[in-house]
């Protein structure tokens, strides 16, 4: 009897202590989102044995020596590839862990190297197993660590790219299972034995599972309201200036930093303001480029070379623009930023900037202002620089045979990058014979196919896959970084010399000076990356492969094709474009016949009032139209299209829709794409029809799909959203 005692108490307790392992899972499953941390996998095993261990309730000596040969093979799994019978390793983690333990009374935490972090994460673990163990075992007390997990597990899913969805979900179901679980065996412990039904431990473990199981569905199932308080992350990280570097910041969010060595996630919004630039036209804002790319990020394999100056005149292919830009930064807590300049174009060359050092590395066009060897931060400062215009013919009949060092750096592609990335390149430019339309061709297939501009839902690679890989064969989702480290790769196969540059789009303009200039404020969420192309006697040419963004770099047609052109445009304009004179032409014919229609006979007022009340009738109509001529133009183009049969008349419908809605006020944003538009306009009117219009619309524009059926199967959606636009 007593025998079957211990065992059921030895089994309730493997009970107990089995979840409260499940829920310090959920404090390790987020670490590889958030941290450097690899080999996640073996960390959980490492930490099931503790736990194992533990349980054993074996001699102190007997389980901390355990402890510690299990910490040096997790050590080994993660950092060695030697032999394990070699036992080399062994004296290499001692050593690490001496030199590890000098440095650290010296002082010197920041050089830690991975190796010691590890081994203190272990130790840290195996600590955990005892006193989850001595809270579940003997204390019976679990809430305090399920609070903090669950505001772990909150914190995390806020300010990182983790998903938490399902894991909020799991510490739920064991917290409140282990919470229930815990707080019955302490009461049935504290009454006498005879007191407790055999079966009691068992019925009431089953009620509780019932009782959250249901309670789950429940709230499942039970209507939900919508967020009531805005988005937290943006205001605490202005506040407290958490990444404001982005710098070994875990933390995803949009904005500018220096760490590109892993690329991927999705990212929190912030229009937080960076600076304000005023220039006489908008254009992106260069910070660096970079030229190693890993296959999971960007890095900087060049030397550091001084720009030289050098003699710039235009040419048959570029033509340049002298031009001046005044730059001044802001934030919060008034801290400057950045330690190098961003400007559009080329800089011009020059030793000192607002009385401090410049160098501009001739390689990453890094521009960085220094005093003497100590870098600065300059808060404001105005420059010279060049803006380039490219005439295409040139472009076109560039020469292609590339400086040694320009292939070098600018050609580099992993070893295990995969066949079929270069493959899909041939394929693109197929039978194109000249560098420039090549690259073309491969900034406009991004526009083509089901590639999507998203900014949340955008997947790491996992270990051993490609980044550039993933997104054109898998996910075809993400943003800048996304669609201009693919295009690069793609045209480094062709062995065309590409690089990455990042910076800041144009951002918006907030104020117009007598000067001519115009002030942009440009935010965090100007933050940028685009493609430069590599053309002999001509240099680096900007490309834009992210769809719903425009470089505003000129590219100059030949004379011939640039009439050609405008000759189309202007017939496509004709043709496509006659709302304002034909609805106002309409409303005009309105207005003329409303007097005649309120006669009630030839010239004789049958109306008490006579020819007042029909003024009076006129004026107040003539004011409706004025007031609500919305209303009066979207029922003139419901009417227009409601009644047109032909194939031809779905994209006029669809671009006479976008015309609309920007009319009555629903103006589409800057680097909006469409599809975040009608997700929005669909949002706005609960709708979906404005979406279903945009996948048929971008179909036949950049999918090349037939139009033949589009306006059958899309009319009805049509015609249901513009009358919902008026109701």
């Amino acid at each position: 009897m007593r025998i079957e005692k211990r065992q059921m108490e030895s089994g309730r307790d493997f009970l107990l202590y089995g979840l409260s392992f499940l829920l310090l899972l959920e404090w390790l499953l987020p670490l590889p989102y958030v941290t450097d941390t690899g080999f996640i996998h073996v960390f959980v095993l490492v930490t099931a044995v503790f736990f194992f261990i533990t349980f054993l309730q074996l001699p102190v000596v007997i389980s901390m020596l355990l402890k510690l040969l299990v910490i040096f093979y997790g050590l080994y799994l993660v950092f060695f590839d030697g032999p394990f019978l070699s036992l080399d390793w062994l004296g290499l983690i001692a050593v690490d862990i001496k030199e590890n333990i000098e440095l650290m009374f010296a002082g010197g935490w920041h050089g830690l190297t991975d190796l010691f972090r590890s081994f203190l994460f272990f130790v840290l673990l195996s600590i955990m197993s005892y006193l989850l163990f001595y809270w579940t075992v003997h204390a019976r007390r679990i809430l305090f660590f399920l609070i903090f997990t669950v505001i772990y597990v909150a914190v995390i899913d806020t300010f990182t790219i983790y998903d938490a969805t399902f894991a909020i979900i799991r510490t739920f179901i064991i917290g409140f299972l282990l919470l229930g679980l815990v707080t019955m065996y302490r009461m049935i412990e504290q009454q006498p034995v005879y007191s407790a039904p055999r079966f009691l431990p068992a019925r009431l473990a089953v009620l509780l599972v019932i009782m959250i199981g249901v309670g789950g569905l429940l709230g499942f199932l039970s209507p939900k309201l919508e967020p009531q308080w805005g988005d937290p992350v943006p205001f605490v990280q202005a506040a407290v200036g958490i990444g404001e570097s982005g710098t070994g910041d875990p933390v995803q969010r949009i904005g500018y930093g220096d760490n590109d060595e892993r690329l991927g996630g999705g990212f929190i919004d912030d229009d937080t303001p960076v600076f304000y630039a005023a220039a006489t036209t908008d254009h992106y804002w260069r910070g660096e480029t970079k030229d190693f790319y890993t296959g999971r990020g960007w890095d900087i394999a060049t030397p550091l070379v001084k720009k030289e100056s050098e003699l710039v005149s235009s040419s048959s292919s570029v033509e340049y623009e002298q031009l001046e830009a005044e730059v001044a930064f802001t934030n919060e807590s008034g801290e400057v930023l950045f330690d190098h300049l961003f400007y559009p174009g080329e800089l011009e060359v020059t030793d000192r900037l607002m009385g401090v050092d410049l160098f501009q590395d001739a390689y990453t066009g890094k521009a960085s202002t220094f005093n003497g060897v100590e870098a600065v931060q300059l808060s404001n400062y105005r420059y010279g620089y060049r803006y380039p215009s490219y005439q295409i013919d040139g472009l076109r009949s560039s020469s292609e045979q590339d400086p040694h060092m320009i292939q070098q750096y600018y050609t580099q592609l992993p070893d295990d990058l995969p066949e079929r990335v270069a493959e899909l390149a041939m394929e693109i430019t197929a039978n194109i014979g000249n560098r420039y339309d090549r690259a073309k061709a491969v900034e406009a297939y991004f526009g083509q196919g089901d590639f999507q501009y998203e900014t949340q839902d955008v997947p790491v690679p996992r270990d051993g896959e490609d980044y550039v890989d993933q997104f054109l064969f898998e996910t075809q989702r993400g943003y800048c970084d996304n669609f201009s480290t693919s295009m690069i790769v793609l045209l480094r196969t062709m062995d065309i010399p590409a690089r990455w540059a990042k910076g800041f789009t144009q951002g918006e303009v907030i104020e117009s000076l007598d000067d001519k200039r115009d002030v942009y404020q440009v935010t965090n969420a100007n933050a940028h990356s685009w493609v430069e192309v590599y053309f002999p006697e001509v240099g680096w040419v900007p490309f834009e492969p992210t769809r719903g963004f425009d470089h505003n770099v000129d590219f100059i047609e030949p004379e011939v094709e640039v009439a050609d052109t405008e000759t189309e445009i202007e017939s496509e304009i004709e043709e496509t474009e006659p709302e304002a004179e034909e609805v106002f032409a309409e409303l005009e014919g309105d207005d003329e016949v409303a007097p005649a229609s309120s006669g009630g006979g030839a010239g004789k007022w049958t109306i008490p009032g006579g020819p007042w009340i029909v003024l009076v009738l006129f004026g107040g109509i003539l004011l409706f139209a004025l007031l609500k001529n919305k209303r009066i133009v979207r029922y003139y183009i419901l009417t227009r299209f409601r009644n047109r049969d032909d194939e031809k008349a779905f994209i006029q419908a669809y671009e006479r829709l976008l015309w609309l809605l920007t009319y009555i006020g629903w103006k589409r944003q800057d680097g909006e794409t469409l599809r975040e538009y009608a997700e929005r306009m669909d949002h706005h009117y609960s709708a979906t029809e404005m979406m279903s219009l945009t996948i048929e619309y971008e179909k036949i524009m950049y999918g090349g799909q037939s139009i033949d059926s589009s306006w059958t199967n899309q009319k009805s959606n049509w015609v249901t959203f513009v009358r919902k636009i008026d109701s």
